[in-house]
């Protein structure tokens, strides 16, 4: 009876490791792959190409590509636990699509980052006009090009910019546009959160 019980425990088990195989290396195959869309919403191109949601899960951002929006958003994978997120008439172009080297450019619009998982080899940085950002540590961050800032949420971040690196901490912001000393100020995190339609 032992025997009978241990042999359909085993069977079950194999069963269940052999199914879990195709499910795994599916996951492991898109969470490896920077720049991969993982939502559109609205008006999305890549390049000359409009996207769809049917795009989702299928369509790669390679380095040199431009993904653009209208009146639409979208979201890009760029690493396991990293994601970016575009806002109305926003674009961005991948510059470097690696898993330890991962940079983009934010020509126009705005965009958030949010850094779920991180680790000493990852090098994530999105540059936008007159200032270049590295991610230090996780959390949530903004980057505006008509407003020429960086917001830090939550997180830690290294922002050169001006000839200058400055440290923004959680709940602060670098305005970029200043002729003065760059200097990270504290922002009012509750009322962006409420204002603001990409955060939420």
């Amino acid at each position: 009876m032992r025997l009978v019980r241990w042999k359909t425990a085993i069977g079950i088990g194999f069963l269940v490791a052999v199914l879990s195989v195709p499910t795994y290396a599916d996951t492991d195959k898109h969470s490896a792959t920077p720049g991969i869309l993982n939502y559109v919403e609205g008006q999305v191109s890549l390049g000359n190409r409009a996207v769809d949601s049917k795009a989702a899960g299928s369509v790669e951002l390679q380095a040199g590509e431009s993904l653009a929006t209208q009146n639409g958003k979208a979201e890009i994978l760029l690493t396991p636990g990293v994601f970016v997120r575009l806002g109305n008439n926003s674009s961005i172009k991948m510059i470097s699509p690696n898993l330890t080297n991962t940079e983009l450019t934010l020509n126009q619009g705005e965009a958030k980052l949010e850094v779920d998982e991180i680790h000493s080899q990852n090098n994530i940085r999105i540059s936008q006009a007159g200032a270049n950002t590295r991610v230090l540590k996780t959390g949530l961050y903004s980057f505006d090009v008509a407003n020429s800032n960086v917001k830090v949420f939550d997180g830690k971040a290294s922002v050169e910019a001006n000839d200058h690196e400055v440290t923004v901490k959680d709940g602060h912001e670098l305005a970029l546009n200043t002729e003065s000393t760059l200097k990270a100020q504290g922002f009012d995190k509750k009322h962006v959160e409420q204002s603001d339609d990409l955060y939420r």
